[in-house]
């Protein structure tokens, strides 16, 4: 009982001590945090994604997801030190967020608005930038680090992974973030063939709704992602799925 505390109070002083570089600035310093580190550190605090996972008992829903997936990740010889997991859970809202250690959750209501899966495609290479930049690791440690590892010492789990879960859906990144991640996501699917018009067309239906989805709210705007969207013209592209896997993959939730 007194090592466990022991060990809560450690894990504590570590998330001060990060949060606290981050507020001073020292964002550069959360990047060299390990990735089993984050990993393990997603997997004690919990996530209230985890186990809400659609797609059991669908084997068509699934064997698309993990075929659009597959075009997108892994890609470059980085990507196997940094495993991803991407999945769609329940929910009419309009988003995706990415979590601590790897995972990708994505809404229904996020799967339902895509009208290709180009568009998904797009938005999750996106999200996958953000977690190889490790965006999330730096974004989440000031709101989120000091809460969950306070709940390394709560005996209710779910209320902190259901912290955890509102914190990143709320998390904004900065303009350069959102850029970096916009640049990079658009050479990830140049290089996966994949057509980048999608993740374009996504954004800008997604800034027409009377609430535009947290994933665009912080993002560069219209002109600049044109502008950077030119550059990523005139290469081969091969479609992602065909017309019966994408409507397999939109129904994996049903």
């Amino acid at each position: 009982m007194r090592s466990a505390r022991l060990r809560g109070l450690f894990w504590v002083l570590a998330a001060v001590a990060l949060g606290t570089a981050l507020v001073l600035g020292l964002a550069p310093f959360a990047r060299q945090v390990p990735w089993p580190a984050e990993r393990w550190l997603g997997e004690r605090i919990g996530d209230a994604g985890n186990g809400r996972a659609c797609g059991a008992g669908n084997a068509a829903g699934q064997a698309a997801l993990a075929r659009l997936v597959s075009r997108i990740y892994p890609l470059y010889p980085d990507d196997a030190a940094l495993p991803i997991a991407i999945d769609v859970i329940p929910g009419r809202m309009v988003n995706a967020y990415a979590t601590l250690g790897g995972r990708i959750h994505v809404f229904d209501g996020l799967l339902q608005q895509a009208q290709s899966p180009e568009e998904l495609a797009g938005v999750l290479a996106h999200e996958i930038e953000h977690l190889r930049n490790r965006h999330i690791i730096q974004g989440v440690a000031v709101n989120v680090l000091n809460a969950g590892a306070l709940a390394v010492l709560a005996p209710d789990g779910h209320a902190a992974a259901t912290r955890l879960a509102a914190a990143l859906l709320g998390l904004k990144f900065s303009r350069r973030e959102e850029a970096e991640a916009d640049g990079q996501g658009l050479q990830r699917l140049r290089l996966a063939q994949v057509d980048a018009a999608g993740l374009v067309q996504f954004f800008a239906r997604a800034r027409t709704m009377a609430q535009p989805p947290e994933l665009v709210s912080n993002h560069p705007d219209s002109a600049d992602r044109a502008a950077l969207a030119r550059r990523f013209r005139d290469y081969p592209v091969r479609p992602v799925l065909d017309a019966v896997q994408w409507q397999a993959l939109r129904g994996i939730c049903r």
